[in-house]
């Protein structure tokens, strides 16, 4: 068993925390700008999902997958080289459609972002070294073809940057998740597809997550 692979208990999370726009290419693909800073958001923890399972949300008719690197949180979380995180794969499901109507009318993303089982956490967690980061990757596959790949030297804003940012707003509690961004090449998924996304280290893989949209 690799020692480096650790499970987290989900009762325990507080607080999910999303970094939207944080690939250029994303940015590209959605015609949005290039943020200034990180754009967070957060979800509630009741949209995590039970065995993997995804329920198609009644009121979309366009559901749409980013995979994402998920680290885990702490209050003292540091950014020293030799200091250690929790990271694994992660899902966060979106009615594009809900989302899109939002936007045009300025309105809030909640129904678009937080509905039944709309985030998805790998059940083991990669304990990576700061200096370390460089080296990790997503790939995210639909019914076994990649639609996504991403690495952590990719991302606009490291963690370090979202760190500071958000600690400007919020008190961070211990076990906290913050998803960091998705790559290019989101799409649409339709009941009975389904959605891995793996975190590699050195191109090994260490964690996957699979899902099942029902």
């Amino acid at each position: 068993m690799d020692t480096q692979l650790l499970q987290i208990n989900v009762k325990e999370i507080r607080n999910i925390y999303f970094v939207g726009r944080n690939y250029i290419e994303h940015v590209e693909e959605l015609h949005s700008q290039r943020p200034e800073h990180p754009l967070i958001f957060n979800k509630p923890v009741a949209t995590i999902a039970h065995d993997y399972k995804i329920p198609y949300p009644a009121h979309s008719t366009l559901l749409h997958f980013e995979g994402e690197m998920v680290f885990v949180l702490a209050q003292d979380s540091g950014m020293a080289k030799d200091s250690e995180m929790l990271v694994g794969s992660g899902i966060d499901f979106t009615a594009r459609d809900v989302q899109n109507i939002a936007k045009e009318k300025g309105l809030p993303w909640f129904e678009a972002k937080s509905f039944r089982g709309s985030t998805a956490i790998s059940n083991r967690f990669f304990k990576c070294r700061v200096a370390d980061f460089k080296h990790l990757s997503i790939q995210t596959t639909v019914n076994g073809k990649i639609r996504q790949k991403g690495s952590y030297p990719q991302k606009l804003f490291t963690l370090a940057d979202i760190l500071t940012h958000l600690k400007r707003v919020v008190d961070i509690v211990d076990g906290d998740l913050l998803f960091t961004g998705t790559p290019s090449g989101v799409g649409e998924v339709k009941r009975g597809d389904i959605v891995e996304v793996t975190l590699l280290f050195k191109n090994e893989i260490k964690t996957k997550l699979t899902c099942e949209v029902e």
